[in-house]
């Protein structure tokens, strides 16, 4: 059980104990996200960064904040002030990726995913996220390569096979795509859903997923 309520005022406490300690305001911010008052949690980044202006993640969580609000400028802004702070931090980067891809930017989101690519190589949160951003921009043949690394960084997603069926199936591959499709963990896959699908690709039907909306759900995750 998360005891949200009861972190709140702890946090209060620990700030009237010690009212210059910036790691109190971030820590009550960050519960006040998780909590989704996200206001008052910018009110105590704000207060965090008063008191440390040189901690990156103190930028990077009022990003992601302001994010989830869909204030996606003002979240470039602090992702921006992140990647100052601490330019060898390839979280900053991938989430500065993700808002672009929200903002239909996806040329520009491409770049920032190949940042942090080159920062941290093993991560496939990186190669999933190009992955899809290349499949907004038709380019399926070009998501395949980041789809399949992806997969080879972390091959317990299901998600990830998912959207690599997903291209081979707008590739027209679709005996190939029905491969990945039963490549999902059999938890999330069951019989009927396998029958499904089987049925939409020998008809030569496009899975119903509203332009990657089945799949949009791994942006969220990434950030």
């Amino acid at each position: 059980m998360i005891r949200f309520e009861e972190a709140l005022r702890y946090y209060d406490l620990a700030i009237k104990k010690n009212p210059e300690q910036a790691d109190y305001y971030y820590g009550k911010a960050d519960n006040l996200q998780n909590m989704n008052r996200f206001e008052e949690a910018l009110k105590y980044f704000d207060l965090a960064i008063q008191k440390n202006p040189e901690d990156a993640a103190f930028y990077n969580c009022k990003a992601i904040t302001l994010y989830k609000m869909n204030r996606f400028e003002e979240a470039l802004q602090y992702y921006d002030l992140a990647i100052q702070k601490n330019p060898e931090n390839p979280d900053h980067y991938n989430g500065t990726a993700i808002v672009l891809f929200q903002m239909n930017r996806f040329e520009e989101a491409l770049n920032y995913y190949d940042l942090a690519i080159q920062k941290n190589p093993e991560n496939d949160d990186h190669y999933i996220g190009k992955a899809i951003a290349l499949e907004k921009m038709n380019r399926s043949e070009e998501a395949l390569w980041y789809y399949d690394t992806a997969i080879q960084k972390n091959t317990q997603n299901s998600d990830y096979y998912y959207g690599k069926a997903i291209a081979l199936q707008k590739l027209n591959k679709f005996e190939e795509a029905l491969k990945y499709v039963f490549q999902k963990k059999p938890e999330k896959t069951d019989q009927r859903s396998k029958v499904t699908a089987e049925a939409k690709i020998q008809q030569n039907q496009q899975f119903q997923v509203s332009n990657y909306e089945s799949i949009q759900h791994i942006q969220e995750d990434l950030i």
